[in-house]
């Protein structure tokens, strides 16, 4: 039998969410059943591509031009081509229909106020934005809460079969994890307003025995550094890889991430890998894949924040059972795992006439 040829429409060695998702899909889908063709930029900050079944096309200078030829060519070799970034669509969209090859694409943001802005702002109006997804054989949400959500506001239509990201356990694994005593609390993402930088930042001045720990880089860096220097229980590290992540990970007890508009936000697999349970917000339906005072916490105010911290304080024993069973939850989602959904998913997509 024929290995089906499929196409990762990203840049396999630059640092993006989507990027790093085609970049795993690379990494673990089988080179037995799949022949895989992907793009590479220049300018990108990771390391060569040196996946064994792996092709790639490295965008050159100037890249506005350089990632039409690149699609153009990754369209072109594949049977499938997956579309994730959804960039230069009406190139992709023609030599698709022309050259009569398959695709698909994710839905993996909730396009409430703040990210529909955005969205519009990049196609150019609603419709066209709206539209931006009719063009693909099939669309796959990375939630239930996504599919649910985009299609009772935008009629986002997407298939009833969910495609989980995942994340890559072994990197981040910590199965030696003792978390008897809360005494260091960890964030991990973009230092932005709507990622409730600041909601953590007001946890750290009232539980003030304990450290609190902030892992990244954005526009609120710079006032953050302002605020930390008369807070001594606050430290900042800018933006690590993953392998000084995984080593800070190893000190943390808690990962606090008061954000509010999300997708699928994979650092609380990380973090549960690291043995590390996360208290968020349900806004965007982490219930999904996070159970309530068994491997995390999903709340729904600041104050239940602060009551679970305190909780966790009084109760270590909570923090205990929380912290292994975060682990479980993290190899539920490992790559390993859930890129047989997309294996399969691609197959039959394939077979459909």
């Amino acid at each position: 039998m024929s290995k089906i040829k499929v196409f990762l429409g990203g840049y396999i060695n630059s640092t993006n969410a989507q990027n790093l998702n085609c970049l795993a899909l690379a990494k673990y889908l089988d080179k037995e059943k799949f022949e895989i063709y992907a793009l590479e930029v220049y300018s990108g900050n990771l390391p060569k591509n040196n996946i064994k079944g792996v092709k790639t096309f490295r965008c050159f200078k100037p890249f506005k031009i350089s990632r039409y030829l690149g699609y153009l060519w990754g369209i072109y070799n594949c049977d499938i081509a997956y579309l994730p970034k959804r960039e230069i669509d009406g190139w992709n969209n023609f030599w698709l229909k022309f050259l009569k090859k398959k695709s698909f694409t994710t839905v993996e943001s909730v396009f409430d106020e703040k990210n529909l802005k955005d969205a519009i702002k990049l196609k150019g109006s609603y419709k066209k934005f709206v539209d931006s997804f009719k063009f693909y054989n099939k669309v796959y949400s990375i939630t239930k809460f996504l599919k649910e959500y985009n299609y009772k506001h935008h009629k986002i239509q997407s298939e009833d079969k969910i495609l989980y990201l995942g994340t890559e356990v072994d990197t981040f694994l910590n199965l030696n994890k003792k978390n008897t005593k809360l005494k260091n609390v960890v964030f991990v993402g973009r230092l932005l307003k709507r990622k409730g930088i600041y909601e953590f930042i007001e946890l750290a001045k009232i539980f003030n025995n304990l450290n609190f720990h902030i892992v990244g880089e954005g526009e609120e860096y710079k006032n953050i550094q302002k605020i930390a220097k008369d807070l001594n229980n606050i430290k900042l590290y800018g933006i690590l890889n993953h392998q000084e992540l995984s080593v800070l990970l190893k000190e943390m007890d808690l990962h606090l991430f008061p954000s509010r508009s999300e997708g699928f936000p994979k650092v609380t697999l990380e973090t549960a890998a690291a043995g590390i349970p996360s208290l968020v917000y349900s806004d965007y339906g982490a219930n999904e894949w996070i159970t309530h005072y068994e491997d995390g916490f999903v709340v729904d105010t600041l104050e239940d924040m602060k009551n679970i911290i305190q909780e966790l304080i009084d109760n270590p024993k909570l923090l205990e059972k929380t912290s292994k069973n975060a682990i479980k939850m993290a190899k539920r989602f490992d790559w390993k795992v859930v890129v047989k959904d997309w294996e399969n998913e691609i197959a039959k997509l394939k077979d459909e006439k």
